[in-house]
C-alpha cells in the first residue's frame, strides 16, 4: 500500500534559501569552568610560591656567609686590642732607647 502512494505522489525539490539557524551553545557543567580557572590559578601560585621559596633559600645562604654582628664586634676588638698592644711595645722600645742612651 506504501508502494502505491509513494508512485502517486509528487517529488520535492527545494530550491529556495536555507533557513538560517542558532548556533549551538556549549553546554558545560557549572562548575567545570570555575574549576579549571582554579586550577590555573593555583599552578600561578604554585610557582609563584616555588619561585619565593628559591629566593628565600639563596638568601639564607647569603645570610649565612655574612659577617654576624657579635663576629665583627670581636673583630674589631681584637685589631684595636692589637694596634694598642703593638704602640706600647714601641713606645715602650723608645722609651727604653731613650734611657739607656741617657745613662751611656
Amino acid at each position: 500500500m506504501s508502494e502505491v502512494a509513494s508512485k502517486s505522489q509528487p517529488k520535492l525539490s527545494f530550491s529556495g534559501v536555507k533557513p538560517q539557524t542558532k548556533q549551538a551553545v556549549k553546554k558545560s557543567r557549572p562548575d567545570s569552568e570555575a574549576s579549571n580557572s582554579s586550577m590555573e590559578e593555583f599552578q600561578v601560585m604554585q610557582s609563584q610560591l616555588q619561585a619565593m621559596t628559591d629566593t628565600i633559600t639563596s638568601l639564607r645562604d647569603d645570610l649565612k656567609g655574612m659577617l654576624k654582628k657579635k663576629e665583627v664586634e670581636q673583630l674589631i676588638t681584637n685589631t684595636v686590642t692589637t694596634l694598642m698592644n703593638k704602640i706600647m711595645q714601641h713606645t715602650n722600645d723608645k722609651i727604653d732607647q731613650l734611657v739607656s742612651e741617657k745613662t751611656c
